[in-house]
């Protein structure tokens, strides 16, 4: 699971590191596509007002969903899986919460050096709409998972 989280936040650092005109270029081409096809009308009449803005943050999202459900599993096998001595599940989550919120700072940081690209404190909480629930669904799973063997024992 290690390597999986890794891989997505190589993934993230990659697009980062992407010059403002590739980054912009990528997503238009994005935008593109979904215009032309049917997923067009699958989405709502509000995400369609500035598209392409919406899209660009609905991909740090995604992408942070990704790593906070990766994060906490991996913080979870790592910390958690089973040990009594160590952190309970939900301070786990607080752990995985910290390590993405981190990293989406330094995500941040690093496009302060990228050309045509910028950091934005306020990008870190759109990163945060992505993860958090990745993490408090991954929490929700293991806790329920608990219980059910507990009780069955």
């Amino acid at each position: 699971m290690l390597m999986i989280t890794l891989g997505v936040m190589a993934v993230i650092f990659l697009l980062s590191a992407q010059p403002g005109t590739g980054s912009y270029a990528l997503s238009e081409q994005i935008t593109h596509q979904v215009q032309s096809s049917t997923a067009q009308s699958l989405l709502p009449s509000f995400f369609s007002a500035d598209f392409h803005a919406n899209l660009r943050k609905w991909a740090h999202v995604y992408v942070f969903f990704a790593l906070g459900v990766s994060m906490t599993v991996t913080v979870h096998l790592f910390w958690g899986a089973g040990r009594s001595n160590l952190p309970t599940l939900w301070q786990q989550g607080f752990l995985s919460g910290g390590l993405c919120t981190a990293y989406a700072a330094l995500d941040e940081l690093h496009q302060l050096f990228v050309p045509g690209r910028s950091g934005s404190p306020r990008d870190v909480g759109i990163d945060a709409l992505g993860f958090v629930p990745g993490i408090v669904i991954v929490c929700l799973f293991l806790a329920i998972k608990h219980r059910r063997k507990k009780r069955n024992s």
